[in-house]
Formats: C-alpha cells, structure tokens, sequence
C-alpha cells in the first residue's frame, strides 16, 4: 500500500460543453471534461504556453480522477460562426457576410438545485512543488488564466476542497468508487438496487508532445452521479473528505 498526496477540488459552471474529437460540422460534447480537458486547465491557470504542458502532465508523471456530481443535461443551439480568412474585412467581423451556422452541444445541470454542473477533481503529480503550487492558486483564487469547462466563455467557479493524503492500493474484491472508471481496468459492475443508469463513453486521455491522441479510453459511470460497485485489475485510491470515505480510479 502506498501514499499519495491529492489536490481535491470541485469545478461548477451553468453551461458547459467538451468537444468530442470527431465532430465535424456539428460540435458534440462529451458527458465529461476528458482528462486531456483537466490538464489543459490546469495548465492554463499555471500560466503554461499552450503547447509547453504536455510532457508536465503526461500520464506517465501525473494522476487524475474526475467524478460527476450532478446528472447532466445536453441542450443544441445553433451558433452564428464568424469566417475570419483573409482577406478580413469589417462586414466579415460584424458578421454582416460570410457567416456559418454550426449546431453546438451544450450541457447544463439535469438538477433543479444545484443549477450548476459540478465535477469533483483528483489531481496527483510525481513534483511535489508543482502539487503544492496547484493546491495554493485553488485557495488563493489567483489564476495566470481563468478556469473555464470547455469552451473559453463558458467561465467556471473552482472550490479547493483538500489537500489530502490518500492510500494507493490493489483491492482485492468488490469495491465502491465515486469516480469514472476505464473501461480496460473494469473487470465486472455489480448491480446495486434502485433505478441505475450505466454510461460508457469514448474520451481522449492523453496526447504526445505534438499534440496527437497517444491513449483513448471508454469509461463507465454512473448517470445521475451515484457511486457505483465494481471489481477493477488496477490501483484504487482511497481517502477522506468531510469526514466520509471516497474511493476513485485515476483516469
């Protein structure tokens, strides 16, 4: 059994939309923001240069865990696009001419309270300055970019939940996890009673330095935010916040 040290924190927003990278003329949204998505995030409100994070926040030196909180809801609008190719024009930037219509996929809290979607984040990294640097901008609020779920405008309120101490370990049955799982660690899903919705969805979970896919993973969760019971063939972290016990998978 090891020990690893977490930065906990929740991310809320009223709209929220993740792009799923295969869309074309329409823009889907992941249920999620992918782990490729979380990073980015933080990496931005390091200050990092976009394309300068990649190797930091690799899979190989960091670890995160994401759980859904709120049960989700997919609104479709259909955006007006500028077309800013040259030559550029002022009728162009008015959007007077040359616009483009594209459907977007947005996502908004299923709950009547809370109105906002919430997300609970694990973040672990093998640099423990670059761990406690993450953790102390959470709970100053001090950001070199504002967090956002997506989309730039779509502006995200982030709460320091803990910095804590968590145990890493195999288990060795069944155990219950508030996090999304991989569906290549997922061994088997025990029904638990009540009305279950059980979602699997296909998200990016790591690039290369020049910004390819380098992993894609199909995770399983619980719709409506609730843990889910599983027998898992990888490492399961456990810790307290709040004073009740969280189990998670890292992403």
């Amino acid at each position: 059994m090891n020990k690893v040290k977490l930065v906990v924190f929740d991310a809320k927003c009223f709209f929220a939309h993740f792009r799923k990278h295969f869309s074309t003329t329409s823009s889907l949204s992941y249920s999620f923001p992918p782990r490729t998505t979380i990073v980015g995030m933080l990496a931005a409100m390091l200050g990092y240069d976009r394309d300068a994070y990649y190797p930091i926040f690799s899979s190989e030196r960091c670890r995160v865990a994401l759980q859904v909180k709120t049960p989700v809801r997919r609104l479709t609008h259909t955006i007006n696009y500028l077309m800013t190719d040259k030559p550029l024009t002022l009728r162009k930037l008015r959007g007077i001419e040359n616009r483009a219509q594209v459907h977007v996929e947005m996502l908004v809290s299923d709950n009547r309270e809370p109105r906002q979607l919430a997300y609970r984040i694990f973040f672990n990294h093998e640099d423990e300055g670059l761990l406690k640097k993450v953790a102390e901008m959470l709970q100053r609020r001090k950001f070199a970019y504002p967090p956002s779920l997506g989309k730039a405008n779509n502006l995200a309120e982030l709460d320091h939940v803990d910095f804590v101490d968590a145990e890493v370990s195999r288990p060795g049955g069944e155990v219950e996890v508030q996090t999304v799982v991989p569906r290549s660690v997922l061994e088997k899903v025990i029904p638990q009673p009540g009305r279950r919705i059980y979602i699997e969805e296909l998200v990016p979970a790591d690039f290369t330095e020049d910004r390819k896919l380098k992993r894609i993973e199909s995770y399983i969760y619980e719709g409506e935010g609730k843990p889910i019971k599983v027998v898992v063939n990888c490492e399961v972290f456990n810790c307290t916040l709040d004073g009740d016990e969280v189990a998670g998978v890292f992403m």
